[in-house]
């Protein structure tokens, strides 16, 4: 089973935190209001409202605010509490906290009741939502006109219409506008994987989230073997972003460039553009630089135009909006193809550069339009190409951003000025811009008169000098990266594509340094050769010497490879030099601290003797970080500093990494590795699921009953994924023949709630019980308790598995326990429900009898304690089965089922219905913060982590690719090396991680107790992360009470009182597996790298202590002595992925 769903596993961590409306007196502003440059059209607008809410923050909430109060119109301002020392909370002459009922900052934005109610209270007749929240909400628009508060936007339908993407391709196709290739909704990667084939359609392709935007629920499609992990990864984040995780396909088009329309409509039949704009540059589909108008041949623009405003003229829209397309070949071609992406029903980020390049205030026209006025009214009634004005000039918006690194105050702010130069910002000096929110934090927007070429090249030169004179000190901001992209010459020759900031992102950085040089003199770095030692980090053998004396060495390059505990540990340079002396011999041991090259090395002339020295000797777990990062340009996403940098306020700076080497062979290789064993896992994945062979399938399905599988699916939400635990348990055990174990458990959305459902698969053996099945069983109930979830049995099982009674009936932890728990889980409030759907029989009769509420289903479904040949054996009475236990009689005689079911799919529906009025035992937590896609791509992770687990793996390349955003707050950093832990976000979920980064020493362990009972002091969820040989052994240690260290982690991972869940990414050996969270302590999941390996010790190391003891057992015996393979062999196989799902010891992999 594929570990498909972190967030649903993470949401099961959650817990409750109320909250409620606060009126706040209106708050003065504090600081002079910046004035438009110029007095735009429309002007001097008499309109119908007075008051406007703005439903929105940051710097829109303070653009929107100066639009309405040139209109003489009061203005309104909301906040969540973490935002009222915002900025938009000053420039209005009103503001209302509001909040939630859900937790975290951004909740209340998005809470439409509370946020409908502070208009009310504040006696706002009009609502104007901004862009992002709720701007393009159906459900807001609504309640706004069900208060007869008018919504400055879209009609309600008009939104939902454009919110379904799938609705919004076929409306295009319906205005002859062209589309990609697309589907409808899929509800599997298999429904994709079917659809591609009837279609002939190729790849690449690209999941889209069929209700949302923004460039979230968006997952590329390049080779057939990231379909699987793309339409998973697309549907958890749509399903995180927009509340839906409906998804669609489309045909994705390479080399393309990113062109939307601005478009005008006033409902009545009036509707015109005001051009396109440019926003080819953009970073992981969220845009960075943008360019109005487009450089583009006007036959190519007048078909674009015109199928924006025919689009629009055929739902009858009213408002701004945007038309969004993407054009594969150059923009000078006038016969380039051009496909329609979306429509957003909303206002822009960067509606700004046409309101320049225009001379039309859009706000002001939202306004007007919103008050009922044409577009004639407003001035603005479509001229020549439905152009509702003339092109001025060009602009240029440079998207300013918080980077990581940094402090958390605003230390001195100045902004640019001057004849075509304006910023849209929300930051002030002294402010603590919010680490809650989105990172922009101010729009700089430039302005040239003119045509041509030398019109725009003008405007770029002027947005960088601009840049150059923006002062935002004391944070991090992307200002190096912005003059990068101006000055890039694909930039400067139109010819930047959708693919460019993938391209060439982390060198912009550094070529914007280059080019400014020249004008700007900074002071160079000054060098100074100096003797170095590179030093062990710890106790080891080396196994080689990878320099010689004389060599030349890069920072960053493997000096020794060394080897402890099976583990093979790199030791890098920490500078660049030359190789002096070399002392490291291969299998030589060497001590901690002992000298293994020396360096003439060049060292910055500022860097204290000592300094250097300690940098020498750093642990060789970060020594691959340092030395491979310190060079890299991408410093200025990831921080100047080594590692992570301290957290910074809720959140924390990205780890910083080189960027993963794809050509590199190790890299190629290991990919190829790890592919190879994920598909042989799908494919015994595959043959499980077809329950117990092909001959019982057809009969079971005969009797009008469906696979397990397949009807867990008919209960669940449509669309929604299962997340299945156990999938491989009893594999090779019982003759190969309880695939599953005979029951099918997991995790799935029941109305938008987590449901955990246990279903009995009829066609293993009749579904009855072996060991296993009841172990599973049992299993699934913990999963339940541990997490408050609700409980649904789909029942068809023949009971015990009589030949095993031995092993399934007597013990604590049998068959009874199934039903004690039952008895545990009802008096903590747990709903259950079950449906019979086959034969339950003796004391299975209890699963039904102990739930909440039970179905049954005519025909099929029987409940007794005895069937009829128990029954004719004792007391000689002859009685069919439907007439000792059938639904006719529990339904209407021993009231023993709650619900008639005229068959197995009104059963199952019945069960949906039953599932919508059990409510929750408690609410589950909403995420701290807005969730954030790692900066590094988790398919890497295939090709990072070695095939051989004795390699090393720098564990900070795995957190970086699973935790939001990249960001990682490490606690310790200096101190026992060889265990990496601190603080991230996980889909907006806090959690501590605990990650092994080599062997444990004593510092390790002292580190790893105190960070434990640090986050069970801090209720924090902890992910350990395992790859252990062990504690470290030897007489040194011994004698400095490593076992004592060790006993006091042990301690306290068992001890902490939180939820755990563990992942073994290579080796869990030893008593690193107590430490570290291993089975027996609790962890409420555990999951298993295919490549990963458990057990004492690892198969060689097994092999070694073997062989002394065995070897002379058979000499005295006369027998051949045995290989160190066949000892290692056997060790390794029980160790292994597909043993370790079999015996149950995992969740998954």
């Amino acid at each position: 089973m594929e570990l498909a769903s972190a967030r649903r596993v993470a949401r099961l961590l959650g817990q409750l935190r109320p909250a409620a409306l606060t009126w706040v007196s209106p708050v003065a502003a504090s600081a002079k209001p910046r004035s438009f440059a110029t007095q735009r059209r429309p002007n001097g607008l008499q309109l119908p409202f007075s008051k406007v809410l703005i439903a929105n923050r940051g710097e829109i909430a303070v653009r929107i605010a100066r639009a309405c109060q040139e209109e003489g119109l009061t203005t309104v301002g909301i906040y969540a509490e973490e935002d009222n020392g915002s900025l938009h909370v000053q420039r209005v002459q009103e503001a209302i906290r509001v909040t939630s009922k859900n937790p975290g900052p951004i909740a209340p934005y998005l809470d439409v009741q509370s946020v409908v109610e502070a208009a009310k209270q504040t006696g706002a007749q009009a609502v104007h939502p901004g862009y992002g929240f709720l701007s393009e909400s159906a459900e807001f628009a609504a309640a706004c006109e069900a208060a007869g508060i008018v919504f400055i936007g879209p009609r309600p339908e008009t939104i939902a219409l454009l919110g379904d993407k799938v609705r919004a391709r076929e409306l295009a196709m319906s205005s002859n506008v062209p589309v990609l290739k697309g589907s409808p909704f899929l509800d599997s990667s298999q429904h994709a994987r079917d659809f591609l084939a009837s279609e002939g359609l190729p790849l690449p392709i690209i999941f889209k989230a069929a209700f949302g935007g923004g460039g979230r629920g968006m997952r590329l499609v390049r080779q057939d073997g990231e379909l699987n992990e793309a339409f998973e990864r697309c549907t958890s984040e749509a399903k995180t972003a927009f509340g839906n995780g409906s998804v669609f396909l489309e045909e994705f088009l390479d080399d393309a460039r990113h062109i939307e329309v601005q478009v005008l409509a006033d409902g009545q039949g009036g509707c015109a553009h005001l051009y396109e704009r440019d926003c080819s540059v953009q970073l992981r589909n969220q845009k960075v630089v943008e360019v109005a108008p487009a450089r583009i041949h006007p036959g190519l623009r007048a078909r674009i135009t015109d199928c924006a405003v025919r689009l629009l003229l055929n739902c009858n829209y009213r408002g701004v909006g945007t038309v969004e397309f993407m054009v594969a070949g150059g923009l000078d071609d006038p016969e380039a193809r051009f496909v329609f992406m979306e429509v957003n029903p909303r206002i822009q980020v960067e509606h700004t550069i046409t309101e320049e390049a225009t001379d039309v205030d859009i706000v002001k026209t939202q306004l007007g339009i919103a008050s009922g006025k044409k577009l004639d009214e407003l001035g603005l009634p479509g001229g020549p190409g439905h152009a509702a004005s003339t092109l001025r000039g060009f602009a240029i918006q440079a998207r300013v951003s918080l980077a990581p690194g940094g402090g958390s105050e605003v230390s001195a702010y100045s902004e640019p000025s001057g004849e075509g130069v304006r910023v849209d910002a929300a930051l002030y000096a002294g402010g603590k811009p919010s680490m809650h929110y989105d990172p922009l934090v101010g729009k700089l927007i430039c302005y040239a008169p003119g045509e041509g070429d030398e019109a725009f090249q003008a405007c770029r030169e002027r947005t960088i000098s601009a840049l150059d004179s923006y002062v935002i000190d004391g944070v991090n901001t992307n200002k190096p990266v912005l003059r990068g992209i101006l000055r890039h010459p694909e930039f400067i020759k139109n010819e930047v594509l959708l693919s460019f900031m993938a391209r060439h992102g982390p060198t912009l950085a550094g070529s914007a340094d280059a080019a400014t040089s020249s004008s700007q003199a900074s002071k160079p770095v000054s060098l100074k050769r100096q003797e170095l030692s590179v030093s062990s980090p710890l106790e080891a053998t080396v196994v080689q010497s990878c320099v010689q004396e004389g060599q030349e060495v890069e920072e960053g390059q493997l000096l020794v490879l060394l080897s402890a505990m099976k583990l093979e540990t790199e030791v890098r340079s920490p500078h660049a030099g030359k190789v002096l002396k070399v002392s490291a011999v291969a299998n030589k041991t060497v001590s901690a601290g002992e000298d293994l090259v020396v360096l003439d090395a060049l060292v910055p002339e500022d860097g204290e003797g000592a300094a250097a020295e300690t940098a020498a000797m750093a642990s060789a777990s970060r020594v691959r970080l340092v030395g491979s990062a310190m060079a890299d340009a991408t410093s200025v996403w990831y921080g100047k500093e080594d590692g992570v940098k301290p957290c910074q306020g809720p959140t924390s700076s990205s780890i910083r990494l080189p960027a993963p080497r794809h050509n590199d062979e190790t890299f190629m290789k290991r990919t190829a590795h790890h592919t190879a064993l994920l598909d042989l896992l799908n494919k015994r994945l595959q043959v499980v699921c077809g329950g117990g062979g092909e001959q019982s399938v057809e009969q079971h399905h005969a009797r009008g009953k469906a696979l397990p599988r397949e009807r867990i699916k008919a209960v669940l939400d449509p669309g929604t994924d299962f997340l299945e635990f156990s999938a491989l348990a009893a594999n090779d055990l019982y003759d190969g023949m309880a695939h599953s174990a005979g029951i099918v458990t997991g995790v799935g959305l029941v109305h938008g709630k987590e449901v955990l459902f246990v279903a009995n698969d009829a066609t293993v053996k009749g579904g009855t019980y072996y060991p296993m099945t009841v172990s599973k069983h049992l299993r699934a109930q913990q999963i339940a308790m541990e997490n408050k979830l609700p409980c649904v049995y789909l029942v068809d099982s023949g009971g015990a598995y009589l030949p095993l009674q031995d092993e399934v009936f007597p013990g604590r932890l049998h068959f009874g326990r199934i039903f004690y728990n039952q008895a545990q889980m009802s008096r903590r409030g747990l709903p259950q429900i079950s449906a019979v759907l086959g034969s339950c029989t003796a004391g299975g009769a209890y699963v039904p009898a102990m739930s909440d509420e039970n179905i049954i289903v005519k025909g099929n479904g029987t409940i007794f304690l005895g069937g009829p040949p128990l029954v004719k054996a004792s007391t000689g009475e002859v009685v069919t089965a439907e007439e000792l236990g059938g639904a006719d009689v529990h339904t209407s005689k021993s009231g023993v089922a709650d619900h008639y079911a005229e068959n197995e799919p009104q059963a199952l529906a019945i069960c949906r219905e039953v599932l919508a009025h059990v409510g929750e035992p408690t609410h589950p937590k909403h995420p701290e913060v807005e969730p954030e896609a790692p900066l590094f791509d988790p398919k890497d992770l295939l090709g990072i982590i070695p095939e051989d687990n004795s390699k090393a793996l720098e564990v900070r390349e795995i957190i970086a690719r699973i935790v939001d955003g990249s960001r990682f707050h490490e606690f310790k950093h200096r101190f026992g090396t060889t265990l990496v832990c601190g603080f991230a976000h996980i889909h907006g979920y806090p959690v501590g991680i605990v990650a092994n980064n080599g062997i444990l020493f004593g510092e390790s362990a002292q580190k790893g107790a105190h960070f434990v009972q640090l986050c069970g002091q801090r209720r924090i969820p902890l992910l350990f992360l395992q790859n252990i040989t062990g504690f470290m052994v030897g007489k040194a240690y011994e004698n400095g009470g490593i076992a004592r260290d060790g006993a006091k982690m042990v301690n306290a991972v068992a001890c902490v009182d939180v939820p755990k869940i563990t992942v073994i990414i290579a080796g869990s050996h030893g008593a690193g597996n107590y430490g570290m969270c291993g089975r027996a302590f609790d962890p409420r999941f555990l999951f298993m790298w295919p490549n990963a390996r458990i057990g004492v010790m690892g198969g060689s190391q097994a092999a070694e202590v073997l062989t002394t003891v065995k070897q002379a057992q058979l000499k005295r015996q006369g027998k051949p002595e045995m290989t160190e393979q066949q000892f290692s062999g056997a060790a390794i196989l029980r160790g292994f992925l597909r043993f370790c799902l079999q015996e149950l010891w995992l969740g998954g992999a």
